[in-house]
């Protein structure tokens, strides 16, 4: 390891020489490299589950997360050169060994990185409500030193892997720091990023409360017959050769972090933020990938869920709204059924059963399957139709579509663990690095269980042949009248109105198609409020379509909440909604609310429905319309 890098500086860049035991940069080029995400979805499940793994066991409320994205141009680009010493790296650009084609974008950057006319965007991402990098700097005695684990912690799997129960803070689920924490270096063109971090002091932190470093890899290099690893690291030096640069505390730190543009951290809300310089991501495909693989955690109602906040060029953008993208809507109906006891004929809840050798039956997890439309699918360009999504706390581990049958009845369904410890462990320790699938012959898991092979194996077979069953009978069944609510709408309305000239229509064999009567816009509930006392909420709106020659028809429009499951997972009644319309409310004193309306050309009607919930419940919407007399 060098002890060079003379520099006037009080703290700057520290490149690690060829060594034993040190890792070659290069090797790191791709570290899951087995993965088939690309890195921006490999940044989104890596950073929000190390957060959630994080969540301090004193916060109220939710694990919060910021993506910021900024741009930086002229003096702005120079302020934040100059305080990272991109300099130092870009002078050493010309010894990169040429083999090192991974690093083609990061010579770019480094080349233009004095120009200021060429912009460089930035990517940061803070957590809060979270434990910080506290413990240790230099050293891993237990998984508390947090800020070596995550910063100076290079090789092998560092997740702890035979302590995944409580640890006093929070329950893991080997989201934090192994080579998954790569994936930050991964997602910037000159592989370098940058920690800040706040949290309690104590004697294992030295005192201190708040910490700032930077590490880089970068290809290997010989400078005047010096080897290079690649490796590099921005901080104070040590005057330890067996350590690298030390981190930027307190004071220091909290100054360093400002002068690169980062937001200040309080040091009484603990928590992390990691900047990505050069990033190759949008803030866009950073939402897409939040609301696809985080959908479970968003729709969550309890304190274990996650809240996303997205910032680019300092506009506020609208949250994380998986709901609104048909292709996960169908998940998200099936993943708010994982406790119901009834469901509908489109869909069927089964408890699923493995039976690994020498350990009898045992619990694997629950599965619920939807019958989709095959029209409506492939109209939207859905390519997760016939996939199931595994899920494992909060996360969906993959779409897999290896399930279902491609000729059959389309479908889509959800699969989630049991919570018995061993059972739930065996999935986790059957997961690679990016966590991106359950694989029955991984070695970490054949070490930790040696029923985990079998049972991971026939939980899949158990699950495909499930998923096959139900397209065969949705194959064979009769043609049901069960249909979502906007769809009901649509087709209830169509049948007011006649299009084209009046007149007894001529009798036909068969019905066919005919061009929808009026509009139907619906938003799937919302859980508003905190704790135990919340509302659901549902808003629609209604109108004719230009084409209907009707101006004025007269509906009933009813609408009651159903709860699937209760607080001890027991259905409950139909509950009467207080619904608002056109500024008016009406609750009914039944099972369901009617309010009756008045539709018009050219003016659609708006309106929402609320009922007092509690938190833990699973509900369901049920909206129904009949024509009524003028």
């Amino acid at each position: 390891m060098s002890r060079t890098c003379d520099l006037s500086t009080r703290h700057s860049w520290d490149f690690l020489r060829d060594g034993a035991g040190i890792v070659p940069a290069s090797n790191l080029a791709d570290p899951l490299r087995g993965s088939n995400l690309d890195p921006t979805d490999l940044l989104v499940r890596e950073a929000v589950q190390n957060s959630l793994d994080e969540r301090c066991s004193t916060a109220i409320g939710p694990v919060r997360i910021r993506f910021e994205r900024r741009v930086l141009t002229g003096s702005d680009k120079r302020h934040f050169v100059d305080a990272l010493q991109l300099g130092v790296l870009a002078e050493r650009r010309g010894d990169f060994r040429v083999a090192h084609n991974w690093f083609g974008q990061g010579d770019e950057v480094l080349a233009r990185v004095a120009d200021p006319d060429v912009p460089i965007p930035v990517l940061s991402v803070s957590d809060f409500n979270t434990n910080g990098l506290g413990g240790h700097w230099n050293r891993r005695r237990s998984r508390r030193d947090r800020f070596f684990n995550l910063v100076l912690s290079i090789g092998g799997s560092l997740k702890w892997e035979d302590e995944e129960e409580d640890d006093g803070d929070t329950v893991r689920t080997l989201g934090s720091y192994g080579y998954g924490k790569m994936v930050f270096a991964m997602n910037s063109h000159v592989r370098i990023v940058v920690y800040h971090s706040t949290f309690p002091s104590d004697p294992d932190t030295d005192g201190v409360c708040c910490r700032a470093m930077a590490t880089a890899f970068l290809p290997q290099h010989t400078i005047d017959n010096t080897d290079y690893v690649g490796q590099a690291y921005y901080g104070i030096d040590s005057q330890d050769p067996a350590t690298p640069r030390k981190p930027l505390v307190d004071r220091d730190a909290h100054a360093w972090a400002a002068s690169l543009g980062l937001q200040e951290r309080s040091e009484s809300e603990p928590g992390t933020t990691v900047m990505v310089p050069a990033a190759g991501a949008s803030m866009q495909r950073i939402i897409e990938s939040c609301e696809k693989w985080w959908w479970p955690r968003i729709q969550d109602r309890s304190p274990s869920r996650v809240e996303f906040e997205f910032v680019d060029e300092g506009q506020v953008l609208p949250t994380a709204k998986p709901r609104s993208r048909p292709e996960l809507s169908p998940f998200i109906d099936c993943g708010k059924l994982l406790k119901a006891h009834t469901v509908g004929d489109r869909y069927d809840v089964r408890d699923v059963q493995a039976n690994p050798k020498g350990e009898g039956a045992r619990r694997a997890g629950r599965l619920v399957l939807k019958a989709v439309d095959t029209a409506q699918g492939s109209a939207q360009g859905n390519d997760l139709t016939n996939c199931i999504a595994l899920i494992r706390d909060g996360l969906v581990i993959r779409y897999e579509n290896e399930f279902a049958h491609e000729d059959r009845p389309p479908v889509v369904g959800v699969f989630e663990p049991d919570t018995v410890a061993d059972s739930r462990q065996a999935f986790v320790f059957s997961e690679p690095p990016a966590h991106d699938n359950w694989v029955a012959n991984g070695d970490r898991l054949r070490g930790k269980y040696e029923w985990g092979q079998d049972f991971i194996r026939l939980t899949k077979g158990r699950i495909r042949s499930l998923t096959r069953d139900f397209q065969t009978r949705q194959e064979k069944a009769p043609p049901v009248d069960r249909i979502d609510a906007a769809e009901f709408l649509r087709r209830a309305l169509s049948d007011l109105f006649k299009v084209g000239k009046t007149g007894p229509a001529p009798p036909r064999p068969k019905p066919s198609p005919r061009a929808p009567a009026f509009t139907v816009e619906i938003r799937d509930s919302e859980r508003q409020g905190n704790g135990k006392s919340s509302e659901d909420v549902v808003t629609f709106k209604i109108g004719l379509s230009e084409h209907v020659q009707t101006d004025e028809v007269p509906i009933e429009l009813a609408l009651a909440l159903t709860v699937l499951a209760d607080d001890v997972a027991k259905p409950i009644d139909a509950l009467p909604p207080e619904v608002t319309v056109q500024d008016r409310k009406r609750r009914g004193s039944h099972k369901r609310t009617v309010v009756p309306l008045k539709l018009r050309r050219g003016e659609p009607i708006q309106g929402e429905a609320r009922v007092s919930v509690h938190a833990a419940w699973t509900t369901r919407w049920d909206l129904s319309v009949e024509r009524r007399s003028a």
